[in-house]
């Protein structure tokens, strides 16, 4: 018997040449600093028609100091026991250790809890219709700015130092009229495609 050659037909179907891929849209992960086009994004002021384009946090490097000083502080309960040996008094016993050992990790919790959260909730947006830019001041302050797509006047984009370069982050300042408070954002990925996609929706209102 001869082996099999050619294409499966299955159902008398043939295979065409001319058929275009299936695009699946994905939401953006708990970790996304640059989002383009997320699937399933909303927030409670979405208007009719009104289209998520970018999602933009800062950079995911720029959480590193704070991980590295997470990763010390939990490293160092283990040098307490050759500290307290240095000390003349008496050792506390194992409940007052145990006690205070609790504390210091539900202190260094509390630190992760903060600066994840000024990390994720510090987020811009823009749409079809506008700029959006959520800033937090700890957690009990919001500031919320946003603007008309065809306010937007000029948008610039800075990125300096090494560090910025090698990552490729970097400031985005959205120039408004008027009265209009300038929006920034602040340490965000591939700067430069944010302000071309701002700067292009502007110019096609």
């Amino acid at each position: 018997m001869d082996p099999l050659e050619g294409e499966f037909i299955l159902n008398g179907e043939t295979n065409t040449s001319n058929a275009k891929p299936v695009v699946v849209k994905k939401g953006p992960h708990f970790y996304s600093s640059f989002f383009q086009d997320p699937d399933g994004l909303s927030f409670e002021d979405l208007e009719p028609g009104e289209i998520i384009l970018l999602l933009l946090r800062r950079h995911f490097v720029t959480n590193v100091p704070w991980i590295a000083t997470t990763i010390v502080l939990l490293l160092l309960p283990l040098l307490f026991p050759i500290v307290l040996t240095l000390f003349p008094f008496p050792l506390p016993n194992s409940h007052t250790i145990m006690l205070f050992m609790g504390f210091y990790y539900l202190v260094i919790f509390g630190f992760v809890l903060l600066n994840f959260t000024l990390w994720y909730f510090q987020a811009g947006l823009v749409t079809n219709k506008r700029i959006i830019d959520v800033d937090l001041s700890g957690i009990l302050y919001r500031q919320v700015s946003e603007t008309k797509i065809q306010n937007v006047e000029d948008v610039t984009y800075n990125q300096t130092g090494f560090i910025r370069s090698l990552f490729n982050y970097g400031d985005v300042l959205v120039q408004t009229a008027g009265s209009v408070e300038n929006i920034e954002y602040d340490r965000v990925p591939r700067p430069a495609q944010v302000a071309d996609i701002v700067g292009d929706l502007s110019q096609g209102v």
